[in-house]
């Protein structure tokens, strides 16, 4: 099953504005495991892969901003929304695992 795949623009874009484009931290922390769980798959091209985890991560990284979080899924993903590189292959599936395993038990508590 491939998925659809639509990149919009670079992180540091996406993040000059988060305030005026957060989502709800559970909708946020949903949508990035789904994008984990897309990577770990294998769920489309790496390079669309690649575009649904960073955009998942940083509407992560906004929502935990918004709110007032810092939980460590919070500073994992500030941390990485942060980044002027591209995750390879290898440090998403990594990402993504660890992501999982940080949105696994309740992370809604600041």
């Amino acid at each position: 099953l491939l998925l659809g795949c639509v990149v919009a623009g670079s992180a540091v874009q996406a993040s000059s504005q988060s305030w005026k484009r957060a989502v709800p931290f559970e909708q946020a922390s949903s949508d990035a495991a789904t994008a984990a769980n897309a990577v770990l798959k294998q769920a489309g091209t790496e390079e669309c892969l690649r575009g649904k985890l960073s955009n998942a991560i940083v509407q992560l990284s906004n929502s935990c901003d918004v709110a007032g979080l810092s939980s460590s899924v919070c500073l994992m993903a500030s941390s990485i929304a942060g980044e002027e590189n591209e995750l390879s292959m290898g440090e998403m599936m990594t990402t993504s695992k660890q992501l999982l395993l940080m949105l696994e038990p309740s992370t809604t508590t600041p």
